[in-house]
């Protein structure tokens, strides 16, 4: 492989320059032509431990810069393993500003004296390289390398902070590290941006009074630079805290919504609480008293609530763990939930255990998503929904088919969730396995007997969802209910005959989509004064309209 040596010369001054080659290198220009090596500037003598600049041009077989080379390069000193050079670990690429030319500022020192050879080595091309000879000495016969400026931009020197916190900015030589002094202490580091800028926060001051100082490192972490020492004060006076009170107490359920009131000083312009997630603004209700809501977080543990105070001069108190709360859940109090689909009719049975005595009815949440049951159907009180054997059935009807989410919360007499009761796991329901083709028609309610001019006639309450009208069904000697006629009204007109009078039970049912769905029950049973020949008609009928019967059987009927 071809070796590109770069000559270094000693000057009356102990520097080092490029040979009249190097000094006498062409104008750069961009060419076709291929990058052929590397033209590697650095000072020389240098002492251990010193930050020194490195120069690297990329040239053709001409020795003109190549200013479109966009190649990778890794810079390695072949004696000195623990020298500190630039881009130790992923290499510098070039970019189209650099033009073929990139200066390292500092970015070059060693750990031990002698003759040290430094190559550069483009990536993908072992060929293509250069290489430079430094010598490296110990003690004081080289001139002592000038300071880098560093300079702090905030605080100012002498100002009053009215706060614990503190942002430190200001300038140094780019990409270098920083350390942080505070009061003669380091207290943290950073590293400068690629314009040279910085900023550390210092955060829980505790003393008055407070002295600052930046200082700058080179590759070998000594010490380049430092700022003049800017000194702040911690302004005293800040807001007065005093308690935090959670009206629910310090042991609650997961996502309960905690009231809370905070003591604190008066006309404040601003008080806010944080407890996890949760961030809370207070209002001031008394002098002095500040109430607002947390929620509790939805995990079990300890949490700790944090306090901020804010005057009308700006100067802030923070109360770190003002208060600490203990989240449990509660235990599932529903059981046995059971769903039955009829069409978009979905009924739901389930079961309690130790229920709250201030429980009075339930919501059920539903919805597309589990993650959002946007819609909601509250039940009647709960006695009133209890079924004989002690559980509790509710149902919803017109749902959207593509709804699959459920869950049932406890609420109070006002109607608000029951905190101290925890709503259902979510369930799904899948509406699909309801036939499509089903309807289903609310019970007929609201029956009525008028008598006029020998005719009788019933009349009920209409139901829109009858759309296939209404069956009268009349009770048979062996107490079952025989099919009369279907009517297309909320009417059925009955002519008494003047013969021999008898009474017959009566009854209503709602119909729709041509007989395929029927109300559930029928009507409470009525008795009608009818008479024989009114009884022939009606029987006659009845042969008219056997399509209307519904595919059930009434072994016997309520009332009866």
């Amino acid at each position: 492989m071809k070796k590109i040596l770069v000559s270094l010369l000693i000057g009356s001054f102990g520097f080092s320059f490029l040979s009249t080659f190097a000094a006498t290198t062409p104008t750069a220009t961009t060419s076709i032509t291929k990058a052929d090596h590397f033209e590697v500037s650095i000072k020389s003598p240098v002492r251990v431990g010193e930050a020194t600049d490195m120069i690297i041009k990329v040239l053709d077989k001409a020795g003109v810069v190549k200013t479109d080379y966009d190649g990778t390069i890794y810079v390695t000193v072949d004696n000195d393993s623990k020298a500190t050079v630039p881009y130790a670990d992923d290499g510098y690429t070039f970019k189209n500003a650099d033009q073929g030319t990139i200066t390292f500022s500092k970015g070059l020192s060693f750990t031990k004296e002698g003759k040290m050879k430094v190559t550069v080595i483009d990536a993908e091309n072992d060929n293509l390289e250069g290489v430079a000879s430094v010598t490296v000495t110990i003690g004081s016969d080289t001139t002592s390398p000038s300071k880098e400026t560093v300079t702090i931009t905030s605080p100012d020197n002498n100002s009053e902070i009215p706060s614990d916190s503190v942002n430190t900015t200001g300038t140094a030589k780019k990409n270098s590290k920083i350390q942080i002094f505070l009061n003669g202490k380091q207290v943290g580091e950073s590293q400068t941006s690629e314009d040279g800028t910085f900023i550390y926060e210092l955060t829980k001051l505790e003393q008055e009074q407070n002295v600052l100082q930046v200082k700058l490192l080179d590759g070998t972490d000594t010490v380049i630079g430092e700022s003049v020492k800017v000194s702040f004060k911690i302004t005293t006076g800040g807001p007065i805290f005093n308690t935090l009170t959670i009206k629910e107490g310090k042991n609650v359920t997961t996502g309960t919504l905690l009231n809370v009131e905070i003591s604190a000083e008066a006309k404040l312009k601003e008080v806010t609480a944080t407890l996890g997630d949760s961030t809370g603004t207070f209002t001031e209700t008394t002098d002095g008293i500040y109430n607002g809501t947390l929620t509790a977080p939805s995990a079990t543990g300890s949490f700790q609530i944090s306090v901020s105070l804010t005057n009308d001069l700006g100067k802030i108190t923070i109360k770190e763990a003002a208060e600490t709360i203990e989240t449990i859940e509660l235990p599932n109090l529903f059981k046995n939930i059971k769903s039955e689909m009829i069409a978009k009719k979905v009924i739901f049975t389930f079961g309690l255990e130790n229920e709250p005595t201030d429980l009075v009815k339930f919501k059920f949440q539903y919805g597309t998503e589990s993650g959002a049951l946007t819609k909601e159907s509250i039940t009647f009180e709960k006695e009133k929904i209890k079924t004989r054997s002690g559980s509790y059935s509710w149902y919803i009807q017109d749902l959207d088919p593509q709804t699959k989410y459920f869950r049932i919360l406890g609420l109070d007499k006002t109607g608000k969730e029951l905190s101290k009761m925890r709503a259902s796991d979510i369930f799904k329901v899948d509406l699909s396995l309801a036939a499509a083709s089903k309807c289903m028609v609310s019970n007929i309610s609201g029956l009525q007997v008028t008598a006029w001019d020998g005719t009788t006639i019933l009349s009920w309450d209409a139901a829109p969802d009858a759309t296939s009208g209404y069956n009268v069904y009349k009770r048979g000697a062996d107490g079952q209910y025989a099919l009369i006629e279907n009517v297309p009204t909320n009417s059925y007109t009955i002519y008494t005959a003047k013969d021999t009078v008898s009474y017959d039970d009566f009854a209503i049912t709602g119909v729709c989509n041509s007989g395929e769905g029927e109300s559930e029950f029928m009507t409470e049973a009525t008795k009608v004064k009818t008479g024989p020949a009114q009884l022939l008609i009606l029987l006659g009928l009845s042969a008219f309209i056997g399509f209307f019967v519904m595919r059930r059987k009434f072994a016997f009927f309520k009332g009866n």
